[in-house]
């Protein structure tokens, strides 16, 4: 084995020990109710009486809780064979069953009990969270910068919020991380398979997919570039159409996008009573100008595969925009990528940014 290898596996076990404690601890302050994971919430009555009649007594969070318990109800039946009874409870069946791959192997594709389930939510996160890691490392190392930034991945703030909730954000970005190192190492179809499993994650994650294109567009690799940015979104397009051909579309929930810049400004009467989350919405616009003007800088995949998420995030809506918890798990992808452009050697062009 290579010592980067090595290297970059010695960083993947301390993120997969970082995600693993981080679990216990969580775990341990709810009595070991391994339910709190589900992120049910007291008001969200049709994913709690689904998990109340397959589980007993669960781990009830304020309100409308979070995105696991969909992923609970999904991981029954990922395949969507009997959406009357599972998908149709969602608030939104379509949007939520596009996401699959999560909660597919969570659930080992609908094999596991409801019970089961729930632990499978948990140890795919935590799984992920060391291979993320150890795939960031390794693009560090490949970058000439220190593994060490590969726990860029474990401590990002979006990846443990995820983990908390049971989101599928860390697969997606677990994905498109490896996506980007493939590339980076000149393997075109393990590049274009990661891409399309980081959208199946996450559908946007597909625009680390397009970014990436882009770059290789720019560099005159013009057919590799269309076969990047077009074959991971007809795979998610085509799980898409089976999902419609199954599902109602349904309606509900709270609105993720809004005009440009809308979301920010009325985030603001929210911002002056809660400091905390004021000064973490600051710090995420700052973060994604500062992104940008590095990504446009450098001169490979890592800045231009997430360059993607700075329109998207001021295209957010006050719903995601309000809270450090939400805003975070949005933009993750870019708080890690971040970190290597700023300590990554080769990331920048020659007499560029300091």
């Amino acid at each position: 084995m290579a010592p980067t290898s090595r290297k970059a596996l010695l960083v993947g076990l301390v993120g997969l020990l970082l995600a693993t404690g981080l679990t216990l601890k969580v775990l341990s302050e709810a009595d070991w109710d391994a339910t709190i994971f589900l992120a049910l919430g007291e008001d969200a009555t049709p994913t709690r009486e689904y998990a109340e009649d397959r589980l007993g007594d669960v781990w009830l969070r304020a309100v409308q809780g979070h995105d696991g318990k969909f992923f609970f109800v999904q991981a029954n039946d990922p395949w969507l064979l009997e959406p009357e009874a599972n998908a149709a409870i969602l608030d939104r069946p379509q949007y939520r069953s596009q996401r699959m791959l999560y909660p597919a192997l969570a659930g080992l594709g609908g094999l596991l009990s409801p019970a089961q389930i729930v632990w499978g939510l948990i140890l795919v996160n935590v799984i992920a969270i060391g291979i993320g890691s150890a795939v960031v490392a390794a693009l560090a190392l490949h970058l000439g910068a220190s593994a060490w930034w590969g726990l860029a991945f474990a401590l990002n703030l979006g990846v443990i919020g995820e983990l908390a909730i049971s989101g599928a954000g860390v697969l997606g970005a677990l994905f498109a991380f490896l996506g980007v190192l493939w590339l980076e190492r000149g393997s075109k179809v393990p590049a274009i398979a990661s891409f399309a499993l980081a959208g199946l994650s996450r559908e946007v994650m597909l625009l680390a997919a397009l970014g990436s294109a882009l770059l290789l567009w720019r560099r005159s690799e013009r057919r590799l570039a269309v076969l990047v940015a077009i074959l991971p979104t007809f795979v998610v397009g085509l799980w898409g159409l089976y999902v419609q051909q199954r599902v109602e579309s349904g309606a509900g929930g709270a609105s993720v996008f809004d005009w440009p810049f809308l979301g920010i400004g009325q985030s603001f009467d929210y911002w002056r009573v809660n400091p905390l989350d004021f000064l973490a919405g600051f710090a995420m616009i700052l973060l994604l100008v500062l992104f940008l003007r590095r990504a446009l800088l450098s001169s490979n995949f890592v800045g231009w595969a997430f360059i993607g998420f700075v329109p998207l995030g001021f295209l957010l809506s006050e719903h995601v925009w309000r809270s450090w918890f939400d805003i975070s798990r949005a933009i993750a992808p870019v708080m890690t990528a971040y970190v290597l452009l700023l300590f990554a050697k080769s990331v920048v062009a020659e007499s560029e940014i300091p």
